[in-house]
């Protein structure tokens, strides 16, 4: 089992869309390969995934994946990637675990602002929010469009169903849980947590699908973003009620213009 602690710089959809046309291959996904009996570099997996935005660890099943007694292994990307630490172990066994889901007790949207960000001069380290340091406005202003009235959004966040909270620039979600239930640890037992989250996100760069609206909105079955025609945001009477209902927040302007 390899196992890689890291980070992306994920890029806006102009500078990816130039790094797809600077060669024939496009933007290449981390691959690994490894030695053949002749020495030679193979292909063993196709797609290796990466860590998804700021410091996570991932874990890459190798068993099998050997094709000699070589144990050297080669990653192979054109993307920014930080690797920060990678170890190999032999021990792929399912370890022993308990889940237990916490029930939610509280979920307000509401406008905070923007916290202060920390950047790496040498670009080493990732980009940190300083949370504690906060401003009121931005250097962008929000997409156009509908967003989510503040205010309890609770029912919304239940389950998967194409209702979405929709949050713009500045804008926080902020969640309770109700852990009174949990009781204490089993002896030498370590607790965390995992927030389970489902949806999208949009920027609004030039080289992005409908980056100037919120709208189309997304959902589950969709094909593709943007997708085609034929298809639609569920229109039945239980999701036009939840536009109605909650998608009546028109976008901020942060910034004013230059001009009347």
């Amino acid at each position: 089992m390899l196992v890689l602690n890291g980070w992306v710089d994920w890029a806006d959809g102009s500078t990816f869309l130039a790094a797809a046309q600077e060669s024939k291959e496009g933007l290449i996904p981390p691959y690994l390969q490894v030695k053949d009996a002749s020495g030679n570099w193979t292909t063993v997996i196709a797609d290796m995934g990466m860590p998804d935005g700021k410091p996570k660890t991932i874990a890459v099943d190798l068993s099998g994946k050997f094709l000699s007694g070589s144990r050297e292994v080669r990653i192979v990307t054109n993307l920014c990637v930080y690797w920060d630490e990678i170890f190999l172990g032999e021990e792929v066994g399912k370890p022993e675990a308990a889940l237990r889901r916490v029930p939610m007790s509280s979920a307000e949207l509401r406008f905070r602002g923007f916290s202060a960000v920390r950047i790496d001069p040498e670009r080493k380290q990732p980009e940190q929010f300083i949370y504690s340091d906060v401003r009121p406005a931005s250097s962008w202003n929000p997409t156009p469009g509908f967003y989510t009235r503040y205010g309890d959004v609770q029912q919304l966040l239940r389950s998967v169903d194409d209702q979405l909270t929709i949050l713009g620039s500045g804008d926080e979600l902020r969640m309770r849980f109700r852990a009174s239930g949990l009781g204490a640890a089993t002896p030498g037992w370590k607790r965390d947590f995992l927030l389970k989250v489902d949806g999208w996100a949009k920027d609004r760069d030039a080289n992005t699908a409908y980056s100037q609206t919120v709208e189309p909105l997304p959902f589950h079955r969709m094909s593709a973003y943007p997708y085609a025609r034929s298809e639609h945001f569920p229109q039945d009477a239980l999701h036009e009620q939840y536009r109605r209902e909650y998608n009546t927040r028109p976008a901020r302007r942060l910034i004013q213009p230059l001009v009347d």
